[in-house]
């Protein structure tokens, strides 16, 4: 026999103060899952077991030893010669980024809202989607030179296409009854877009910011280091010609963690700012 605390849970749903509770949590950022400890313990067996082969088998001179690669992480930015890089990498990656979130935002709800005009326009995105944004950077390097503006251009780019695709197809799953409801209360075609399709599509615009946060930070990286006009990536490309193997992994080894970082903040910012959508479909996403 089931009490009566099970049968009202399972007919009316939480109690208010457990709904309070969650949304609470949803607003503040409050972590709701646990640290990924197995994730971490693998990443400490790889880390060993690296270390472990490349003493074994004597790799050093093709491989840097993680113990080799964390001293010289330290040592570059304790020193400044690989911490003075990141402010450049950055500067050219949040530029670009927020040019692809303004220009995807905007067009991925304008051509959403109309069926007549994403037909229009389907067979350019996907036309140039495919094109990889690398081999942009000779076309970039042609117009716009070897400094920001190309690192800039490229970044947003490879940015723009998630988050573009994802806001189109955000806008056009959003609920047609919310529409009709706007449009029957008066509610302007404008005010519909802002006031309606937008709200409904943000779930779906923050995994496109999401993906397209690493592409850029791969292109910008990819970038620097094709044309060595500073930032991680030219680091990178001088450490590769003088054969400073544990440096070179040491700048790898520091976008990787500067990109999961940048994953991090996005997601708690996700949780806090689209709390309506819980807390598992946006940690899902």
């Amino acid at each position: 026999m089931e009490s009566r605390t099970c049968i009202r849970r399972r007919a009316f749903g939480p109690p208010p103060r457990v709904l309070f509770r969650n949304r609470t949590r949803a607003i503040v950022g409050w972590p709701v899952k646990r640290a990924n400890l197995a994730g971490w313990l693998l990443v400490a067996v790889v880390t060993a077991l690296a270390e472990a082969a490349v003493r074994l088998f004597e790799l050093g001179d093709s491989v840097a030893a993680p113990s080799a690669t964390f001293r010289a992480l330290v040592e570059g930015l304790t020193s400044g010669t690989l911490s003075g890089e990141i402010g450049t990498t950055l500067e050219s990656y949040v530029e670009g980024l927020a040019l692809a979130i303004g220009a995807g935002v905007v067009l991925g709800v304008v051509i959403g809202s109309s069926r007549i005009l994403l037909s229009a326009v389907s067979v350019v995105i996907e036309f140039l989607r495919p094109i990889p944004a690398v081999a942009m950077i000779p076309l970039a390097i042609l117009f716009l030179g070897l400094g920001v503006p190309m690192r800039r251009f490229v970044i947003a780019y490879a940015a723009l296409w998630p988050i573009l695709v994802n806001t189109i197809y955000g806008v056009r799953g959003s609920d047609r009854l919310l529409h009709d409801v706007a449009r029957t209360s008066g509610v302007t075609r404008g005010g519909r877009l802002v006031r309606v399709a937008l709200p409904a599509a943000l779930p779906s615009i923050a995994t496109g910011i999401r993906v397209s946060a690493s592409i850029a930070l791969l292109v910008g990286v990819t970038a620097e280091f094709v044309t060595g006009t500073g930032g991680i990536g030219s680091y990178m490309q001088r450490q590769q010609l003088a054969f400073q193997l544990p440096e070179l992994y040491a700048a790898v080894v520091l976008v990787g963690c500067l990109g999961y970082a940048i994953n991090v903040g996005l997601r708690l910012a996700q949780r806090r700012a689209i709390f309506w959508v819980g807390e598992d479909r946006a940690g899902a996403r």
